[in-house]
């Protein structure tokens, strides 16, 4: 249920819009990711990560994170029909019948429980282009997730249009052509997706009638794994399991419509058919634009771009700026396809390679100097003058350098606040004072990199522009990251955990902010299955780890600069007359207190000065008069010349000039005609002494053809202002942008359709003409149509078959009986149907009329056998020919009690099968045909190669040895009910090493147990165990795999006759005799009393005779020998010999009790 009465929101009416980002209540899995907002588009789609409003649908995949659900992508508007609309839901009916549905189309999920669904409805929408009279859609998406498992169903209602007008290649005005809607999923990186079968193809709009699901209609998917998974139905043969019949990629899909075995294939982009074995030509629908050249591929296009512009599909006008470089900050603007740079203030030419000398108009007055500056000037002026151009006199004032204030050997500099001390180097301040420091003023162990300029390379554990501040919190240690106990391991700054196996499957997913990630206070927000950190105030980092550093703090700005911080940056603001990042560059003006007199000009350079006097003065500061004496400001020169003129500027051809004035100092503007452009060199002119203007500049003409302004190859000719574009036939306009469209002049004669091509057109004859424009009319009898007999008449470009009795059709070619004359042959049986007749070909023929022999394949050969699986080969036909009608192999493989068949389609190009999921120790017969497939779809197949072999059965469980003596070794094993159901009998063996043969016995399947005897005492035996399935030869017995073989040594023999030769109130000597065969290693002596054990190993195999002594008097004892061998794997002991023995009550009586127990 959907619409405002069920609380449903609906988009805002307009063309490509849809809704804001709607949070969820839940995280929605898709794709293996958990997203928490959604965005519905009015184009048919839900998308994640980003809104998407592309109304053309693209081929999927696409890339740039556009991760979308799509049940109809195409170019809706419901500004003049229809409604989108959509609602989140928990209610406890709609979660309750979504999860029977899934229930239902996923059996493997029979408990599904559903905790939340979305629900978006496109409700009667309209195309781009069309009306409210228009055919109008309705479709509706359904995501449903418990949290962990999501699911879609698209449920389509009524699919009328599939494009929309003047968009996606041109739909016509019924909303059909062009390029068609697309349905399916895209992961959004360019790799994973999935197409509904019919996508971006006119197929589409049967959609309403198709289905994954036996309802025509509906689509349900599974999308939260990598992977999206296809509902079904569980009630029909799987085709796609047995003949795998798509090609090019395709995805099979069963057809669960009519209960019939049927299947339809989900083509991957670039091909389309049944079988998705037809390459589209994605030219047809013209993706390359601005006149490109569309070539088309195998499953998908290229474009080759006309010069100018550039993209997939050739859309971006390349911009003449992308190869303009203006320099000293000017920006490149592209002007009617010609780059031109815009300067800053103060520069000019045509690359703003020139910088604008503001002195050429001699700004200066009262004979003061001007320095050029960017963008600006200064003036130097004469005593007495002060003022930005030099325009007031004041009185002078004493040197303040008289004093001699700077120290440590500084300069002095008068300027008009009194003095500037530069310093030499080691010291600063304003009287030199201050002593730089010579050592690195780095901390924590940072090295300095840079002169006095103090750059620190902080060690690990340390930052800060002095190194100042230690790094205490790592990511790594808040012991809180990994939360079933993984190891957690440091990771560019951030951190990964090591987790234990089973977590990730007994764990819902955790969100990214769980492991509290942020460090400092800082605040963790979750975006999709990633997360960020807003930092507090003082701290920076992915994780807020850093803390800021205070930039200003190590004092970086010099001679009186002051430091000020923004932007994660310092800036310093520095004093009059220094400048540079520190204020570290800087002279003071030696020419600020006018030095220079009677109107003479000062030229400040390295620091110092130089008068240029005028006619009539000399000396150091023009103080000296013509006549040969000092002169000052109070006696002015009595020879002054006339004022200057200029005179009019002259003529620059193709300019026009401005100018106020001819007086020296004086301007002159140019301004070229239409059509030319002026040099930036000797522009403006300046009239200077003695009365003439500077060079003028020159009016080049502009090339308007350097642009490349014609189009689709159009050749370029130079006019005044202007260009002109002599276009390649079938294109016009002013750029030859246009094309022209020649079916205008309707070409195409005899009823002949006209098809617009670029720069040329095409026509399409009807029946009964020929030639490039329909002129020529053929004579439709001359190939002979009619067969059968009948009798060809011919009018009007056409013909008509006069049939014989017993045929009709319009070429006579069906008979009223089609199996009368027997056409399928012996080779074949007829089916007669529809006035034709179709051949179903007996085993080893096929054809149209079964003409044809169908060979097997040769050599079918075993290649190996495992308790699963069995891998098989063959040889294909050796005749050539017969080879070529194969489409490819059947293999079939039955089990010999008939409970297990299976059928695999091998591709033809393939001669090996791998044969899998069998069942331990089981017979299978195995046959391979040869295969061709025919127009109607069934399958001809050749006579079987077959052969019989049978599986290996498993091999035994919990294998061990379990007693071994100096003759004996005792093995046992388990065999279970279910998986050892098939093994008949249980193989042990035995040899020693490097024997060849080994003892072998063969038990029923019922023994769990076996001795193997007469072995010869401490030698070394290999033993293993295997399973066998299948008695007599006939039955094709099969062995299992042998347990890991097990290395046992026998115990050597012990020693013999133990006797006592003297016993003592304390101690009790014994003898005995050495193996009679065996390298013995030494011996193993053991006191054993009621209450305790003693033992000693004597590493002698010699000794014969052992005292045993600190015992009790009158005590019993338990006295042991054990011979010793060493083996490669350890020591093996024999069988003790035991003599039991009481010792005196006290020293020298007669008593003597002592007896031999034997092993």
């Amino acid at each position: 249920p959907f619409g405002p009465t069920q609380g449903d929101a609906a988009t805002r009416k307009q063309d490509d819009g849809g809704s804001e980002l709607r949070p969820l209540s839940v995280p929605f899995p898709f794709f293996g990711a958990g997203h928490t907002g959604l965005y519905v588009n009015n184009n048919g789609i839900i998308s994640f990560l980003k809104e998407v409003s592309q109304f053309t649908p693209v081929a999927f995949p696409i890339s740039k994170d556009r991760r979308v659900v799509a049940a109809f992508w195409a170019d809706v508007d419901n500004r003049q029909a229809g409604d989108v609309y959509y609602r989140e839901s928990t209610e406890q009916p709609i979660l309750e019948r979504a999860s029977r549905d899934i229930a239902q189309y996923f059996p493997e999920f029979p408990g599904f429980s559903a905790q939340w669904v979305f629900i978006a409805t496109w409700y009667r929408v309209t195309f781009f282009g069309g009306s409210s009279f228009s055919p109008v859609n309705t479709f509706q998406i359904v995501l449903i997730t418990d949290g962990k498992l999501s699911f879609t169903i698209f449920n389509y209602e009524s699919i009328t249009w599939t494009t929309g007008m003047h968009a996606s290649s041109g739909g016509d005005f019924a909303g059909l052509g062009g390029i068609a809607a697309q349905a399916g999923f895209n992961a959004g990186d360019g790799k994973r997706y999935f197409n509904i079968p019919g996508s971006r193809t006119d197929d589409i709009a049967d959609v309403e009638m198709t289905t994954n699901v036996g309802i025509p209609g509906r689509w349900v998917f599974r999308i939260d794994d990598a992977q999206v998974q296809v509902g079904g139905c569980s009630n029909t043969t799987s085709v796609c399991l047995t003949l795998r019949p798509c090609l090019n990629g395709g995805k099979c899909i069963e057809d669960c419509i009519t209960g019939n075995p049927s299947y339809t294939c989900s083509c991957l982009a670039g091909f389309t058919g049944k079988r998705c074995h037809v390459d589209v030509d994605e030219c047809l629908s013209h993706p390359c634009q601005n006149g490109a050249t569309c070539l088309n591929g195998a499953g998908g296009f290229s474009c080759r771009c006309l010069p100018g512009f550039r993209g997939a599909s050739c859309e971006a006008e390349e911009s003449p700026c992308e190869s303009r470089v203006c320099q000293n900050g000017g920006k490149c603007q592209a002007v009617n396809g010609t780059a031109v740079c815009l300067c800053q203030l103060g520069y000019t030419g045509v690359d703003c390679q020139t910088e604008v000398n503001e002195c050429e108009s001699s700004p200066c007055l009262n004979g003061g100097h001007c320095i050029d500056l960017v963008d600006n000037y200064t003036c130097v002026c004469l005593e007495p003058f002060i003022g930005q151009r030099c325009e007031t006199g004041r009185p002078r004032v004493p040197s303040a350098c008289l004093s001699h204030p700077c120290q440590n050997a500084g300069s002095c500099l008068e300027t008009e606040q009194g003095y500037i001390c530069e310093c030499r180097e080691g010291y600063t301040g304003q009287d030199c004072r201050d002593k730089l420091s010579e050592g690195c003023e780095c901390h924590n162990g940072g090295s300095c990199l840079e002169g006095n300029v103090t750059i620190c390379q902080c060690p690990p554990g340390f930052f800060g522009l002095l190194c100042e501040f230690e790094v205490t919190t790592t990511p790594c240690n808040m012991n809180t990251q990994c939360p079933d106990g993984g190891y957690c391991m440091e990771y560019g700054g951030s951190y990964l955990c090591v987790c234990h196996t089973d977590y990730s499957t007994n764990h819902t997913m955790p969100s990214p902010c769980d492991s509290e990630p942020c460090l400092n206070g800082g605040s963790c927000e979750v975006h999709d299955d990633s997360y960020t950190c807003e930092c507090p105030r003082g701290f920076l980092g992915k994780h807020c780890e850093k803390a800021k550093p205070r930039l200003c703090s190590s004092g970086p700005c010099r001679n009186g600069g002051t430091c000020r911080e923004a932007d994660g940056e310092y800036h310093c603001t520095c004093p009059y007359r220094f400048t540079g990042k520190h204020c570290e560059i800087g002279k003071p003006d030696p020419c600020a207190s006018g030095p220079c007199q009677n109107g003479g000009t000062c030229f400040h350079y390295i620091g110092k000065y130089k008068c240029d006097c005028p006619t009539g003065y000399a000396g150091r500061h023009c103080e000296i008069g013509a006549q040969g004496a000092s002169a000052g400001p109070t006696h002015p020169c009595p020879c002054l010349s006339p004022e200057v003129d200029c005179g009019i500027p002259s003529e620059v051809k193709h300019a026009q000039a401005s100018f106020n004035s001819t007086k020296v100092g004086s301007l002159a503007e140019y301004q070229c005609e239409l059509g030319y452009a002026l040099s930036q060199h000797n522009h403006p002119r300046v009239c200077r002494l003695p009365g003439i203007w500077s060079d003028p500049p020159e009016c080049d003409e502009i090339d308007e053809c350097q642009s490349q302004p014609c189009l689709n190859g159009g050749q370029c000719k130079d006019r005044i202002a202007e260009f002109l574009c002599l276009c390649e036939p079938g294109y016009t306009g002013h750029h030859c942008e246009s094309d022209v469209n020649e079916c205008q002049s309707e070409p195409c004669k005899n009823g002949g359709t006209c098809q617009d091509l670029p720069g040329s057109f095409a026509c399409y004859c009807p029946e009964g003409f020929v030639g490039t424009q329909c002129e020529t009319e053929v004579d439709a009898c001359e190939s002979g149509p009619c067969r059968n007999g009948g009798e060809c008449e011919s009018y009007g470009g056409s013909y008509l078959c006069v049939c014989p009795e017993g045929f009709f059709g319009y070429h006579c070619e069906t008979a009223s009986d089609p199996c009368f004359s027997s056409p399928c042959g012996s080779r074949g049986y007829c089916l007669p149907g529809n006035g034709t007749h179709s051949c179903t070909c007996k085993v080893s023929y096929t054809g149209k009329s079964c003409e044809k022999e169908l060979l097997p394949p040769t050599s079918l050969k075993v290649e190996r056998v495992e308790d699963t699986g069995v891998l098989i080969s063959w040889h294909p036909p050796e005749d050539a020919a017969a080879r070529q009608l194969i489409d490819g192999y059947a293999v079939t493989y039955v089990s010999l009690d008939g409970s297990y068949r299976r059928t695999d389609f091998v591709d033809r190009s393939r001669s090996a099968h791998q044969l899998r999921a069998l069942t331990s120790g089981r017979a299978y017969n195995i046959s391979v045909f040869s295969v061709k497939r025919n127009v109607n779809n069934k399958n001809d197949i050749s006579r079987p190669i077959m052969l019989t072999t049978r599986t290996r059965p498993r091999p035994v469980e919990g294998f061990e040895i379990t007693n071994v003596t100096a003759s004996t070794i005792t093995v046992q094993w388990a065999l279970h009910r279910l998986k050892h159901s098939t093994v008949s009998r249980v193989r042990v063996s035995i040899r020693q090493p490097g024997d060849l043969a080994e003892s072998t016995a063969e038990l029923n399947s019922s023994v769990a147990k076996y001795t193997f005897l007469d072995l010869q005492p401490g030698e070394r035996y290999i033993v293993h165990v295997t399973t066998l399935s299948g008695l007599g030869m006939e039955d094709h017995p099969s062995e299992s795999l042998a347990t890991a073989p097990f290395h046992v040594w026998t115990r050597p023999l012990p020693p013999q006759n133990l006797t006592t030769s003297r016993v003592t109130a304390t101690s009790v000597s014994m003898v005995w005799e050495q193996p009679p065969t065996g390298d013995v290693e030494g011996y193993i002596i053991n006191v054993t009393t009621a209450q305790s054990v003693k033992s000693r190993y004597v590493p002698n195999g010699k000794l014969v005779s052992y005292t045993v002594r600190d015992l009790l008097p009158g005590q019993r004892y338990r006295l042991s020998v054990t011979a010793v061998q060493n083996t490669e794997q350890g020591q093996v002991h024999s069988e003790p010999i035991h003599l039991y023995v009481t010792t005196l009550q006290r020293d020298g009586a007669p008593e003597r009790r002592w007896s031999q127990a034997g092993h």
